[in-house]
């Protein structure tokens, strides 16, 4: 490859600075996120970074590439590699003074993208009903050295940390189990499609709410969120107390658990039932250890990897959320605007997807919950750029908000992705909301992404239990008058559009569907994607009943 008159200037500098530094111990430290095994992104500049001696030049080299700086006074360095094709492997080699030098093994040029979220996301492959149903296939076949994975640890942090806990793995059956069944079956189809390396980034864990991964300026910059940062505040202030009260009930807690050992040892002679176990109470998280702390799953898990170059972002979060639904319609949009301004790539693709069907079939339609948390994104995707919602109420369990068919969710953000990141003309969403015409009593409801609107089976409970509603007849709409009280709607396709009206409401005004914990509700298009809830009125919440 041959190097720019620039380039052949900054290397002969680099290489004068290192013939005359001074010998000095090893010192050069990339970030973390930087070990063997590593992807990078294809055709963008990668960042790299780390720390050294303060003044110590710094060249990083890689398949006839290389680029030059020198450490801060803080000791602190970064640069940016020019574009690289996919491929590899490759050594990346970190050269210092003198003997300073670190060597990165097998890395791999492709495509990157970060995983996060909750529960949802970071659940675990093994668990997936896809890989129980055929674990030896699954084993067998995920070999895979051009697919990795980086799972960053949990930690929490007061301020933004410069380290993660992690290494890359190459897809194996030794570690594949382990990783995010989103993210794998989202990387998988990645690679089937485009036949390059891919790379995930998965920094969520259980139960983060979205202030948790949203930084502490982002959060000041917006009065409907500065509330959060209160409570953080409060809970430091909170701790003692908490951690006092704790230490009290432990006490308890030991004299009833000696209670119950003497009881449950008596129990087979005396012919008693067995006893019932106390419970043993939680301890507070110390303040800097509270993950759930505004800013503070950011600071811990996520700025450690910035700016580390990425194609983009999916993400699965919202269950923490779900009792403060009208925030998070500020706060989702600020945490996508925070992290494409951190990471200086412009508005790289940010793919999520919609919380699933679960609870009660067509009841429980609290807005402030599943409904509200529901409306809140799809609003996200309308408004913000470069985004895409993934739907997944056809993919739920009533019983369960992990439900563990994970394959077809993360298939669904492989298709957002070549259409959003790498811009192939497929269909990748269902039908969306568009707008609606009121004509006397009748409603008509316009869509996009609604070529070949149909309807199809409605399942109790899960996806293949029962069939409750055959796919002959389109349910799920309500429609509601000025009154602001929403009745059954009978609805109809006409093209590429959907007519509703009800004999209830003879002047309706707005328009709903799927509206609902676990809805029952069937629209979708030719590619078998179903459409998204939806409410077409702005009232309050505190009117909104259940519709049925």
């Amino acid at each position: 490859m041959r190097f720019s008159h620039s380039t052949h200037c900054a290397i002969a500098a680099s290489i004068a600075l290192f013939a005359v530094a001074s010998a000095a111990p090893a010192a050069i430290v990339p970030a973390s996120i930087f070990t063997d095994d590593a992807i990078l992104q294809r055709d963008l500049s990668d960042p790299v970074w780390g720390t050294a001696n303060p003044g110590e030049p710094i060249m990083v080299t890689m398949n006839g590439t290389a680029a030059a700086t020198t450490a801060g006074a803080d000791g602190k360095w970064s640069l940016k590699l020019p574009p690289l094709a996919a491929g590899g492997p490759f050594t990346l080699t970190i050269a210092g003074a003198p003997g300073d030098t670190v060597v990165r093994h097998n890395v791999l040029v492709g495509e990157v993208w970060e995983a996060c979220g909750q529960s949802n996301m970071r659940f675990q492959l093994r668990a997936s009903r896809e890989f129980a149903a055929h674990p030896d296939n699954t084993l067998a076949t995920c070999a895979d050295p051009l697919l990795r994975f980086f799972s960053v640890d949990e930690q929490a942090a007061l301020q933004p940390n410069t380290l993660v806990k992690g290494a890359w793995q190459t897809a194996a059956p030794t570690s594949i189990t382990e990783v995010s069944a989103v993210a794998y079956y989202f990387a998988r189809q990645l690679r089937r499609t485009y036949a390059i390396p891919v790379g995930i980034i998965n920094n969520g864990w259980a139960s983060l709410p979205a202030e948790a991964l949203t930084s502490r300026e982002a959060l000041q910059s917006q009065p409907a969120l500065t509330k959060y940062l209160d409570k953080e505040t409060a809970y430091g202030a909170g701790y003692p107390k908490a951690l006092e009260d704790y230490h009290a009930r432990y006490q308890q807690y030991l004299s009833a658990k000696a209670q119950y050992d003497t009881a449950l040892a008596a129990a087979p002679a005396a012919g008693t039932p067995r006893p019932q176990e106390p419970q043993k109470p939680d301890k507070p998280a110390a303040p800097d250890k509270w993950l759930c702390g505004a800013a503070h799953a950011f600071n811990g898990m996520v700025a450690p990897i910035i700016p580390y170059a990425i194609r983009g972002t999916i993400w699965y979060q919202g269950e923490s959320n779900l009792r403060d639904t009208i925030a998070y319609r500020t706060l989702f949009p600020t945490l996508i605007a925070d992290w494409r301004k951190k990471w200086g790539q412009g508005d790289f693709p940010f793919l999520f997807v919609q919380l699933p069907a679960f609870g009660s079939m067509n009841g429980g339609a609290d807005p402030d919950y599943l409904v509200g948390l529901r409306e809140a994104q799809r609003l996200t995707a309308l408004s913000v750029p470069h985004t895409a919602m993934v739907v997944t109420i056809d993919k739920g369990d009533q019983h369960n908000f992990h439900p563990t068919r994970k394959q077809p969710v993360g298939e669904r953000l492989a298709l957002a992705a070549r259409a959003v990141a790498y811009g192939e003309k497929i269909e990748y969403s269902g039908p969306v909301l568009d707008g609606i015409k009121i004509d006397g009593s009748r409603v008509r409801i316009t869509f996009t992404h609604a070529e070949g609107l149909r309807p199809s089976d409605v399942h109790d409970g899960t996806e293949d239990g029962p069939v409750v509603v055959t796919g002959d007849k389109l349910v799920g709409f309500a429609v509601a008058g000025a009154d602001q009280h929403y009745h059954k709607a009978e609805a109809a396709i006409d093209g590429a559009t959907v007519i509703v009206s009800s004999p209830e409401v003879s002047t309706p005004v707005a328009v709903r569907y799927a509206w609902a914990d676990y809805p029952t509700a069937n629209l979708s298009n030719s590619a078998g994607l179903p459409a998204s809830p939806f409410t077409t009125d702005n009232w309050t919440f505190a009117t909104l009943g259940a519709g049925k």
